[in-house]
C-alpha cells in the first residue's frame, strides 16, 4: 500500500492541465480512473480479510481519487461559469462510476 501511495502522489504532482474542448474529464483524470479501476479490480480479486475491505477501499479512494478531483477543480477555474460546472459534473460523474464499482 505504501508503494501505491507514493506512486499516486508522484503522479498527482506531474499532472498536465490541458482541457478538452468538449468539457469532458481531462486526460490526466481519465488516466487516473483507468489506473484506479485496475487497482480496485486487483484488490477485489485478492485474498484480503473482509473486515479490512471497507477501510482499505476508502483509503485507496481517498489517496487516489481526491487529489485528482482537486486538480479537476483547479483546471476548471479559468473556464466561464457554466462550462466550468459542466466539466466538473463530467469529472464527478466519472468518479461516481468508480465508486459504484467498489461497492
Amino acid at each position: 500500500m505504501r508503494q501505491f501511495n507514493l506512486l499516486m502522489s508522484e503522479k498527482g504532482h506531474n499532472v498536465n492541465f490541458n482541457l478538452e474542448e468538449d468539457l469532458g474529464p481531462p486526460a490526466f483524470f481519465l488516466d487516473a480512473i483507468a489506473d484506479l479501476r485496475i487497482i480496485l479490480s486487483a484488490y477485489d480479486s485478492s485474498l484480503a480479510p473482509v473486515e479490512q475491505d471497507e477501510q482499505e477501499i476508502r483509503s485507496i479512494l481517498d489517496i487516489s481519487l481526491t487529489p485528482y478531483l482537486e486538480h479537476c477543480d483547479e483546471a476548471s477555474k479559468p473556464l466561464p461559469g457554466l462550462s466550468r460546472w459542466i466539466m466538473l459534473v463530467n469529472c464527478y460523474d466519472l468518479a461516481k462510476v468508480v465508486k459504484v464499482l467498489e461497492q
